[in-house]
């Protein structure tokens, strides 16, 4: 099989998160916090930059995958407050970019709640349509992995907000 065209090169998983999408939004945009939700096991550490997103906002974390650890530098491209925000990340090692284009996108649909509380559907997203080596992301299996690690990083999420909730 080969590798996906560039329109099918996004994974998206999917939770409802019993909270407003506002508690949700600030977390997502203090990436501070991102090592806290992180279900993929490859942040590690704080990320630097600045304390809350913002279009345009360029922030980095620290990286590792198997023995290889290098900075991804990210740049918000999309923000709608308490609705939409997304990110590019770039791979650098030693000041060499040698990955990146990839896309990281969260878009917070307000619902009510069985309960009628106010509850979100957060669609989390990882495009990689745009990505330098995008067959190699393809062979190497990440689409799946990616999949796997974001709907880690969902229920990470919903736990995080329930924790912030409880120390309300």
């Amino acid at each position: 099989m080969g590798t996906p065209g560039r329109a099918d090169r996004t994974v998206t998983v999917e939770r409802t998160i019993d909270a407003p999408p506002e508690l949700i939004f600030a977390l997502l945009a203090d990436p501070a916090r991102h090592h806290q939700i992180d279900g993929s096991g490859t942040l590690h550490g704080r990320s630097r930059g600045p304390q809350r997103l913002e279009l345009g906002s360029t922030f980095s974390m620290a990286m590792q995958q198997s023995k290889f650890r290098y900075r991804s530098m990210n740049r918000v491209i999309e923000f709608v407050d308490n609705r939409v925000i997304a990110w590019e990340t770039v791979g650098e090692r030693n000041g060499r970019r040698f990955i990146g284009g990839q896309r990281w996108r969260y878009q917070l649909v307000p619902i009510a709640g069985p309960d009628g509380l106010p509850s979100t559907l957060v669609l989390h997203s990882y495009d990689w349509g745009a990505a330098l080596f995008a067959p190699a992301i393809h062979l190497a299996g990440y689409p799946r992995r990616m999949a796997l690690g974001m709907t880690k990083t969902l229920q990470r999420l919903a736990s995080a907000i329930s924790a912030d909730a409880s120390k309300r």
